[in-house]
């Protein structure tokens, strides 16, 4: 398929001008437009099931299909013909080639141009996260849209939900897990008080493959194009693009409505340096675990060194100046409980020894650290649910997605009408595939596949479908 973005024309729905980031998209002279941004500027619910969009008009249920003359996917963003909006969604929409804007005029019940959704019973607010204060009492969460901003009290009770959209799973976490610059969605009562927070964020985690002096490339193949709002930290400290290498290890955050580059935390082996005759030296950093973590799960570090020293280590980029206190002579230990929200992979522990006003050479352990807090997603499965099929022997199978800590093949099992099927079928890190070999009667199929990652974080997705013959 041929494609080519057009970064210049904008998109005005009912008098607003959306950003121009990501922008319309032009298929064999069809215009194509992102469809979340477009979806909720209309005031309507972005939903992604399976291979498939849905959105609730009215009483009338929305489906778009992913390919084929459907929705198209370019660099994480969903795109969807402009005729999608016009002929299903009953918009009206044009486009001006002298001025370079498409304008979609909509009357859609919900219809928000400052980022709020009001119903009779409850509210809801969304946008870009600006700020999360967490001293505040209650903390409060602030959100821009549209250059609309709203600071939002969020009590005790509320429910937070972390959306991470690349690998499509929803976990539960934390106030302090929603950052700056993620979407969020904020679901209120009629009187303001908060129910549920949710937190959209994209991630890519990987090895640098490639560099240019404005973008890199990792291992998979993504190009990542910082801007100069991005954010980026190299073993703690700030840094531009060009002083990243290829082999380094990056944590990438980004908007997924946007589109773009918020965070990129990168970490890199420290050289190993010699301590000069007198001066105070690490000898030695152990990790009292080789295997990937999940949050919740702890981890011892131990130094041995010049006695009577400061001590610190820290975690690639993600965590920094993590104390150590002196256990025995020489010895220094501390113990780190995974947090929630923590995605990295392979990032290296490094240590740092002061002792009265000398510094030792920095020194870093033998083993590398990875941990996740996010379960593998199901990026798609098939047949699809609620699918009606004319075949008594289908296919059925489901691929996975995980950032930081690989899936664990022996861990995927898949039920087929409560029986496993696991050793009949084709698994790999990122698929599970059975080709029935005798028939199925015709009606309801109930599946099941469940799968963990490394970490031990799991996910167990259930579906059915139905076979006519």
């Amino acid at each position: 398929m041929i494609h080519v973005l057009v970064a210049a024309i904008a998109i005005v729905i009912n008098g607003v001008k959306l950003p121009l980031q990501p922008p319309p998209m032009m298929v064999h002279g069809e215009l194509y437009v992102p469809v979340r941004r477009t979806i909720e500027a209309l005031g309507l619910q972005f939903i992604q099931s399976g291979s498939q969009i849905e959105t609730q008009v009215g009483a009338r249920l929305v489906v778009l299909p992913v390919g084929g003359k459907g929705a198209i996917e370019v660099k994480d963003v969903l795109y969807a013909p402009l005729r999608f909006f016009t002929d299903v969604l009953g918009a009206q929409a044009t486009f001006d080639s002298r001025t370079h804007t498409v304008t979609i005029v909509a009357q859609l019940v919900g219809t928000s141009s400052n980022g709020l959704i009001l119903t009779h019973t409850s509210a809801e607010r969304f946008g870009t996260v600006s700020a999360v204060d967490l001293t505040s009492d209650p903390p409060t969460v602030t959100l821009e849209y549209n250059a609309t901003i709203h600071t939002v009290p969020i009590g005790t009770n509320a429910i937070i939900e972390m959306h991470d959209v690349a690998a499509n799973v929803v976990v539960p976490g934390e106030l302090s897990d929603v950052r700056p610059g993620d979407f969020a969605r904020i679901y209120m009562d009629r009187d303001g008080h908060v129910q549920r927070v949710e937190d959209a964020f994209g991630s890519r985690v990987g090895h640098i493959a490639a560099t240019t002096a404005s973008e890199f490339v990792l291992a998979d193949g993504h190009v990542i194009i910082p801007d100069r709002t991005t954010q980026i930290v190299l073993n703690g400290q700030s840094a531009a693009v060009s002083d990243l290498h290829i082999g380094d290890v990056v944590t990438v955050r980004y908007n997924v409505e946007s589109n773009e580059i918020r965070t990129i935390l990168a970490s890199r082996p420290v050289a190993s340096v010699s301590p000069q005759p007198g001066e105070p030296a690490i000898t030695a950093i152990n990790l009292d675990n080789n295997r990937p973590l999940r949050a919740g799960d702890e981890l011892t570090v131990t130094m041995q060194g010049t006695p009577g020293g400061a001590a610190t280590f820290d975690i690639g980029s993600y965590v920094t100046n993590l104390a150590m206190s002196e256990s025995s002579h020489g010895v220094y230990t501390a113990r780190y409980r995974i947090p929630n929200g923590a995605n990295f992979s392979d990032v290296p522990i490094i240590g740092r020894l002061r002792v009265g006003a000398a510094n030792a050479p920095e020194a870093q352990a033998a083993q590398t650290l990875s941990a996740s807090s996010s379960p593998p997603g199901i990026s798609d499965f098939a047949p699809s649910e609620n699918a009606s099929v004319n075949t008594s022997s289908p296919a059925v199978y489901a691929t996975f997605v995980a950032d930081a800590v690989p899936v664990n093949p022996s861990s995927i099992v898949l039920w087929v009408d409560g029986r496993d099927v696991t050793s009949e079928s084709l698994r790999t890190p990122t698929f599970i595939q059975y080709m029935p070999s005798y028939a199925y009667h015709s009606g309801i199929v109930h599946v099941t596949v469940r799968v963990a990652d490394l970490a031990g974080n799991t996910t167990t997705k259930s579906w059915t479908f139905v076979i006519h013959r």
